[in-house]
């Protein structure tokens, strides 16, 4: 998830297609540990991939999960 994360937060800095360094760069700013293989699979799993379709697809997928809740129990009855 913090691939993903620096990903689009360099997307929000105005880099239209991020890096693996820039990815690289922004963890390393929050001291957080890259795996190199993780990073890259990252990249390949989104290479030539538009990153807004892929979120508009997942926000598909999410509204499928059931969210109900299951409510509170009642108030004790004081007495």
């Amino acid at each position: 998830m913090k691939y993903v994360a620096a990903y689009l937060l360099a997307q929000l800095a105005g880099k239209e297609s991020p890096s693996e360094a820039d990815v690289k760069a922004i963890l390393a700013g929050a001291a957080a540990e890259v795996d190199d293989s993780k990073l890259s699979a990252f990249f390949k799993e989104i290479e030539g991939k538009d990153v807004a379709e892929l979120i508009a697809e997942g926000n598909a997928k999410l509204a499928s999960v059931p969210s109900g809740g299951g409510g509170g129990g009642g108030g004790g009855g004081g007495g």
